[in-house]
């Protein structure tokens, strides 16, 4: 049976840790709030990219990029969004398990991996795989210009050195603040009926391009990879706030459940030393009134 003292010292102790959970998820959802609205602030940017790529190459069928070209794969390159610090529920063992069966069912293939957030790193050298670049320390308020060394490091092993046949992006996608998803993509190659398949804004009109559409096509792939991206590492940042805050609530509850428990065991316990000390009394006092 514990003492009242290590049940009170325990108590305290919850106490303070509920404290710590309790400003954690308001910390957090300020943060995924914030978060959120900055994922919704740059689709419309996305899709407007998108929209001028589909509208050119639709019209240019004639014309040959790296960025198009479909060879027999032999290494993958995966880009891996993943949070720098834990406590945030099963989002990134959730992406790794999906990662795991992807590579699984791709058996004979070599995996190079470039990782943006310290859990993705870890995971990689846990696992012993090629790791080719690390991005950590990205803030959610950050610009993209923090992660264009893995965009720029992504086109220049697939379309320059050649050494990716194909290139995913691995990231959880913020669904709502219940919900949050494994998600992965092909970014590379291309594939033509993609950005030239039929669609509305493809024939809605048409533009006047200076100097011309190719010109324009070679530094607009590169930019919209790089918006693809940030976008999706946004993604990530709202589903890490989204399933922080959920944990530390979850946490917050328990440690009141914990509290609550301890705090009927230490008042049994005390109603208990009571009554025994009543009884030792009554038993002295009748002792010596029969002597």
């Amino acid at each position: 049976m514990p003492s009242l003292r290590s049940i009170r010292s325990r108590i305290r102790s919850v106490k303070n840790t509920r404290q710590i959970t309790k400003a954690m998820e308001m910390v957090a959802s300020a943060k995924m709030r914030k978060a959120q609205q900055r994922v919704l602030d740059t689709r419309p940017y996305a899709e407007k990219i998108y929209e001028l790529m589909h509208r050119i190459s639709a019209r240019e069928k004639s014309w040959s990029s790296p960025f198009f070209e479909i060879r027999p794969v032999q290494t993958i390159g995966i880009l891996l969004v993943s949070t720098d610090r834990g406590l945030c529920g099963a989002i990134n063992s959730n992406l790794f398990r999906t990662l795991l069966r992807f590579m699984k069912e791709r058996p004979g293939v070599r995996f190079e991996f470039v990782t943006i957030g310290r859990k993705g790193r870890d995971f990689v050298r846990r696992g012993g795989y090629n790791l080719t670049g690390v991005i950590q320390g990205v803030k959610d308020r950050g610009t993209i210009e923090e992660i264009l060394p893995a965009t720029q490091l992504v086109i220049e092993e697939f379309s320059e050195k050649k050494s990716w046949q194909e290139a995913w992006i691995f990231y959880t996608q913020f669904e709502s603040i219940m919900s949050q998803k494994p998600r992965y993509e092909k970014l590379l190659p291309i594939a033509p009926e993609v950005l030239a398949g039929s669609g509305q804004n493809a024939n809605a009109g048409e533009y006047l391009y200076e100097p011309d559409r190719r010109d324009i096509l070679d530094v607009l792939i590169p930019r919209y990879f790089e918006t693809v991206i940030f976008q999706r590492v946004l993604e990530n940042f709202a589903s890490e706030y989204s399933a922080r805050m959920v944990a530390m609530k979850n946490a917050t509850s328990n440690a009141k459940e914990v509290i609550y428990g301890l705090t009927l065991t230490y008042n049994k316990l005390r109603q208990a030393n009571i009554t025994k000390e009543i009884s030792e009394i009554s038993s002295g006092a009748e002792a010596i009134s029969q002597g």
